[in-house]
């Protein structure tokens, strides 16, 4: 028997489930938290930022502009320069970004976090960098004995702060902190905040800027280096190490971003480095007094992974890097992905330079986007160099020697010496690259060079490269 169909039921039924379609639970309202900058910080008068119709500060640097936020829900952006636009690009790129641009103000909308690059009529001098946070959870009390706390609304000129095991190093947002971090031995060290920790300026000592030696899980997250004025983030002999969200804008010459040195079972996620030299290195030795002689075979490193991440590398170093320094058996395991190269001015993007006597092997390129690549893409290559283990000891020697071409930092092997200079060459294996796009830009070369028939480039795959 065929069941009657009660129309005006099943007519109720639909028009009250298109009711509850329509009008639905209402929609939380976004969340925003700004953080007013202390007296005496320098303000970039080149840009004006509103989010959801709030002005935020907006910092100046020799390089850059940068506002900070933290937020859930949406953002509306609204920046303001002071010079005329014509063109705007928002990197990076994959975000799919186009602001519209309105009587010389451009607008955009956030869904969800981003550290972006907005740069005007195709020039890359002088841009406004806008770190766009999640909200922030697990802030520690300050009243805790194991809390270094900076608190909002200051500039602390603190000099070398020292962290021992179990502490953190809490910088609220809207505090600007001067100084170095440094940690020896130590298990259980965090560093953490909204706020901004910068290097003591010129005229001070080029020391690095936060520096782990030795130290067992580590975790640095949420905060915005600036102005480093040697190597930035640098853990040494330690293990198991969580880097997040840390934003950096440096361009001293030399101005490393996170360099790994025999350091292994890394996470670096979500992070936006903008640096004069290597964004990322991993090298095995670290020229610390504690730490073994630059002749002394280092520990093996492994497990690294670097991901979800936004790079500009300038004129010094490269994007991406493995090298120079490998004084170990082994360099593996070792995964880069779903990364964003916004610019890299000279140099190479995706490189391995081995300038010891290391295997490197088991390396992963996955899902990179290029957007600016002026140099070389891929640069693999096993070589001697100014910081191998055996380079000639006087500096006037490597300065004859020095190699000028498309590597920095080479040195010429003298006509029947290249066998006695092989014992300390390495090799490169296993590498993989994976979905890597150059999606604007020049098009930049690529190098896969062994160092003699013993030491060779071995089984490279390319796969999906546009």
């Amino acid at each position: 028997m065929i069941p009657r169909l009660d129309i005006n039921r099943c007519l109720f039924s639909v028009l009250a489930m298109t009711f509850l379609l329509v009008s639905g639970p209402a929609p939380a309202r976004a969340k925003l938290i700004t953080y007013p900058a202390p007296e005496g910080v320098a303000r970039a008068r080149d840009f004006r930022v509103r989010i959801n119709g709030q002005e935020v500060f907006v910092y100046d640097t020799e390089v850059a502009a940068f506002a900070y936020f933290s937020f859930d829900g949406q953002a509306e952006v609204e920046i303001a320069p002071r010079i005329d636009v014509k063109h705007v690009e928002v990197r990076p790129k994959s975000l799919g970004i186009r602001p519209v641009l309105r009587d010389n103000a451009m607008r955009f909308t956030l869904a969800r976090p981003a550290n972006l690059s907005v740069e005007l009529n195709g020039e890359s001098k002088r841009v406004l960098y806008l770190f766009a946070n999640p909200l922030e959870t697990g802030a520690p009390n300050p009243e805790d004995a194991n809390v270094r706390y900076f608190a909002p609304g200051r500039i602390y000129d603190a000099g070398t702060i020292e962290l021992r095991s179990g502490e953190t190093l809490y910088i609220a947002g809207g505090a600007v902190v001067r100084g170095t971090v440094l940690a020896r031995d130590a298990r259980n060290v965090h560093i953490a905040g909204r706020g901004i920790f910068e290097s003591e300026g010129k005229g001070k000592q080029k020391t690095r800027l936060i520096q782990f030696i030795r130290c067992q899980n580590v975790n640095v997250s949420g905060i915005i280096v600036v102005n480093s004025q040697s190597w930035t983030l640098v853990p040494v002999d330690c293990d198991h190490v969580t880097v997040r969200n840390v934003k950096m804008v440096n361009w001293q010459f030399g101005s490393d971003g996170i360099d790994l040195v025999s350091t292994s079972n890394v996470l670096i996620e979500g992070c936006f480095l903008r640096d004069n030299d290597d964004c990322i290195s991993v090298k095995v030795w670290g020229g610390d007094p504690g730490y073994p002689r630059k002749d002394e075979l280092g520990p093996d490193v492994h497990h690294i992974r670097v991901l979800d991440s936004v790079f500009w590398n300038m004129a010094w170093g490269n994007a991406l890097e493995i090298g120079f320094e490998l004084r170990a058996h082994s360099v593996s395991d070792i995964l880069f992905r779903n990364c964003d190269v916004i610019h890299v001015e000279r140099g190479a993007v995706l490189s391995i330079h081995n300038g010891d006597y290391a295997t490197v092997s088991d390396v992963h390129y996955e899902n990179i986007r290029v957007e600016d690549a002026r140099h070389k893409l891929i640069d693999l290559a096993i070589f001697l160099s100014q910081y191998s283990v055996d380079r000639p000891p006087s500096a006037e020697e490597r300065k004859r020697r020095y190699l000028e071409g498309a590597w920095d930092g080479v040195l010429k092997v003298p006509p029947g010496e290249r066998s006695n200079y092989a014992r300390n060459r390495g090799h490169i294996r296993h590498i993989t690259f994976k979905n890597i796009q150059v999606v604007d830009g020049s098009l930049p070369f690529s190098i896969i060079s062994g160092y003699d028939v013993n030491h060779q480039v071995e089984d490279v795959t390319v796969e999906h490269l546009v």
